[in-house]
């Protein structure tokens, strides 16, 4: 066993905390916390696992991670950083927009051609205007001829039908505006250890935003306990999980994460540096 491991496992003890309970506080699968702590890394999914497995674990028992990883630094796995993302079985999943690098210079020959193009456009239509004013003016007829008298006669008929059409105008009636949606509504139901749940009606979940001011181990499971996301990150994030119905953050560093689903941010209800947000949609309809 090694020394990291033994510290771990006298400090879980201490708290009369199980292996039992730190699975389901934690998530992660009984034989990965004691292969944590007989120093046994080789059977841990990669490395980055093993240092995101062992912070977790550190946070789970009231522990520093950073202390620990500097007291322990000679024995940590030390892999560049890397990102575990395993999208939802949506097809437009959006898992993090990256801004699209600009050209700094278009070719000299486009703009040309535009401008060639468009001054084609301008004559065209310029001599099309032209032909057909001439033509329009040709098939008038010459207004200072003598028209008979009849041509300008109207009968009581024709005045009542013409007034009424004017009273229709006036009758209009606006159209009435299309009603907006209601707005989300995001509800606190209750918090149980360090989880606090909330239920989410008037939206889906394909709009969630994380803003980083630091650095947190971030993991994010659907309700059937899928992994969907994990990462050891500093940077903001943004997803698409518009088919789940249900979903879990799990953060090891909340006083450093801003979560927000449909633009609204969700509250922290706890003082707790770890925490964990469920939300389930309910009453959702499209």
């Amino acid at each position: 066993m090694s020394e990291l491991g033994q510290h771990l496992k006298e400090i879980r003890e201490q708290n009369n905390i199980t292996l039992d309970d730190l699975q389901r506080t934690t998530k992660i699968q009984k034989r990965y916390l004691i292969a944590i702590e007989e120093g046994h890394y080789d059977r841990l999914p990669g490395q980055f696992y093993a240092r995101a497995f062992i912070k977790t674990y550190a946070e789970s028992i009231g522990l520093d991670p950073e202390e620990l990883f500097d007291q322990f630094k000679s024995e940590l796995p030390n892999p560049k950083q890397e990102t575990v993302q395993l999208p939802s079985r949506t097809k437009r999943s959006n898992i993090s927009a990256r801004p699209t690098k600009r050209s700094k210079s278009q070719p000299v020959l486009t703009t040309i051609l535009t401008i060639v193009i468009l001054a084609i456009i301008a004559v065209v239509t310029t001599i099309i205007i032209q032909n057909y004013l001439a033509a329009d003016g040709a098939e008038q007829p010459d207004m200072n001829q003598n028209v008979e008298g009849d041509f300008y006669e109207t009968d009581d008929e024709d005045s009542d039908v013409n007034e009424e059409d004017e009273g229709n105008e006036d009758e209009l009636v606006e159209e009435e505006p299309e009603p907006e949606p209601d707005p989300i509504e995001l509800n606190f139901v209750e918090t149980q250890g360090i989880t606090s749940l909330y239920e989410l009606t008037g939206a889906l979940f394909d709009h969630v935003r994380i803003e980083m001011d630091g650095t947190s181990y971030i993991d994010i499971q659907n309700g059937l306990g899928r992994t969907l996301y994990m990462s050891d990150t500093g940077e903001d994030i943004e997803f698409d999980f518009s088919e789940e119905e249900e979903l879990i953050f799990n953060f090891g560093r909340s006083t450093d994460v801003q979560l927000f689903i449909d633009d609204q941010l969700v509250d922290f209800p706890t003082d707790s540096v770890h925490q964990k947000i469920h939300i389930t949609i309910i009453d959702f309809e499209e």
